[in-house]
């Protein structure tokens, strides 16, 4: 029996889903043979994160063509067909999120053209929200409801042995005449420890490289603590909270388990680099961190970047990733407005709070990065200069603003919509672009916005005396040009030469002087 997966990707990430991941290894547990179907090199017209985080100036630049990261206008029908008959696969299994669910789409109408009896499951997000509605809305059989570890296994166990797929709890069907068969869901598996490792052969090599401060490295993905407590109103967890009827407890692997799995991947894949997916990877008690510190130092040691919040950052815990050459920490701030963070966004965060965990990590020589989402429901430029003011107290290293995009199933897409900042009519295929804001805003017009996240990290990384010539950089005449030519090379100068530490060199009154000299062009 054979399983083909879709991973219906719009961008390269140099990395592997933890779920695809995962559900490949479930498959081949079961006796099942496994492909990878991924759409990342596949132009669909959209504007590479890439580019897009270059051109923010949030990363070093770095060349990838050359290790397969290149997006090319291939025929998705042709090509999904070719692969679809050569392999002619027992089930056909999709991860899909909202923003992909129109990738999903075409491939799954494709796939019952190809194969009309062909058993289409989709899981993920997307079929999460709304299970009925993608049932009704796209030529599939199945969606797994939730999470799906145990779930997809039982699945495949039934279809192999033509069972009756209609009664497996997390599992919806679509029946013949177009009824839909809902299931319950089952409580959440209480341990990881007997998984099995998560299974990369299905992946291209491409998927395996990173770049990391202007290099680039052979790089593996994991989350070592599952689920979250918090209720950001812009994540997708409040719904499963509500959805496992507030079950949806923090799970952690064993020490022993995961640093033996790190280890295998680590030698059977030839990694140089980890990056780990928690949501918090600090949320777990002290003892057991240290315990993880040293057994991941003296096991493993690859360098790594987490995910952490300032709540959890603590200077015991802090050491504690500096022992076990953690080299990156990214904190979620989202927003310097303290009522925009509590009232809106739903984060428990205070501003002391932010710039103490900044400070310790910057202390211990752990690269900072801070999330930051621009284009929130009621942001106006006061919100967004409150942000530059909070970063720069916090001495953040890297700063990293993307737009705010209303996934459906969350909190802030309906408040959103209620104050007029999105209508949904007519937005079903509505996708995320990394270069353009998604809401509408009375006060910041889409083209201010855009150019307000290119010119984010000027603002925060140089020094205030820049801050008029950044204002005037925004103009897009030809002195707004010009200026944003130099501030640009002046950033590189000082700020990317520096690993994202300000250092002029005795220069600033000599950049000062050149940029005024620009102004004072113009105006004459």
């Amino acid at each position: 029996m054979k399983v083909l997966f879709v991973w219906p990707n719009m961008d390269f990430f140099g990395c592997k889903p933890i779920a695809i991941s995962l559900l490949a290894g479930i498959a081949r547990n079961e006796g099942w043979e496994t492909r990878l179907y991924d759409t990342s090199a596949i132009d669909f017209g959209f504007v590479e994160r890439k580019e897009a985080i270059e051109r923010a100036k949030i990363v070093k630049p770095v060349d990838l063509t050359k290790f397969g990261h290149k997006r090319e206008q291939i025929d998705l029908a042709s090509d999904f067909a070719r692969v679809l008959e050569e392999y002619n696969p027992d089930c056909l299994a999709i991860s899909v999120l909202s923003d992909e669910a129109f990738i999903a789409d075409r491939i799954s109408t494709l796939a019952k053209k190809v194969f009309p009896h062909l058993p289409i499951i989709w899981g993920g997000k997307y079929p999460t929200i709304d299970p009925a509605r993608a049932l009704r809305r796209h030529d599939i059989d199945f969606v797994c409801v939730g999470e799906g570890l145990d779930a997809f296994g039982e699945f495949l166990s039934a279809l192999a042995g033509k069972e009756d797929l209609t009664h497996i709890p997390n599992i919806w069907a679509k029946s013949r005449d177009g009824e839909i068969i809902a299931q319950s869901i089952r409580p959440l598996r209480d341990t990881l420890d007997d998984l099995p490792f998560l299974y990369w052969d299905i992946f291209a090599d491409s998927q395996f490289y990173r770049p990391y401060e202007g290099n680039v490295y052979r790089s593996g993905d994991h989350m070592l603590n599952w689920g979250c407590p918090n209720h950001c109103t812009y994540c997708i967890n409040h719904l499963y909270h509500k959805m496992y009827k507030n079950k949806y407890f923090m799970r952690r692997y064993s020490i022993e388990r995961i640093i033996n799995e790190l280890k295998f991947l680590t030698d059977r894949y030839s990694l140089q680099f980890f990056r780990f997916f928690d949501e918090d990877f600090l949320m777990r008690p002290l003892r057991n961190f240290a315990e993880l510190s040293e057994a991941y130092k003296s096991e493993v040691n690859l360098p790594f970047v987490i995910e952490t919040n300032p709540k959890s950052v603590t200077k015991e815990k802090v050491k504690l990733l500096k022992n076990m050459n953690c080299v990156s920490a990214s904190l979620g701030v989202e927003t310097g407005d303290p009522h925009l963070r509590k009232n809106i966004l739903g984060r428990v965060d205070t501003e002391e709070e932010i710039i103490r965990a900044f400070r310790l990590l910057n202390d211990a020589g752990i690269r900072t990065s801070s999330f930051i989402m621009l284009g929130i429901p009621f942001e106006t430029r006061k919100t967004y200069e409150k942000t530059i003011e909070v970063l720069k107290k916090a001495q953040v290293q890297y700063p990293s603003a993307a737009f705010f995009f209303p996934y459906e199933g969350t909190e802030l897409r309906e408040i959103s919509i209620r104050n007029g900042f999105f209508a949904p009519q007519g937005q079903e295929g509505l996708v995320y672009k990394h270069d353009e804001p998604t809401l509408h805003f009375d006060a910041l017009d889409k083209n201010e916005l855009i150019v307000m996240r290119e010119v984010f990290n000027l603002y925060v990384k140089l020094p205030e005396d820049f801050k008029y010539y950044i204002r005037r950089s925004e103009s897009p005449d030809s002195i707004g040009k010009k200026l944003r030519k130099k501030l640009v090379a002046i950033y590189d100068e000082t700020v990317f030469q520096n690993n994202g530490w300000y250092k002029d060199e005795g220069l600033k009154d000599t950049y000062i002087g050149e940029l005024e000299l620009l102004v004072q062009e113009a105006q004459s």
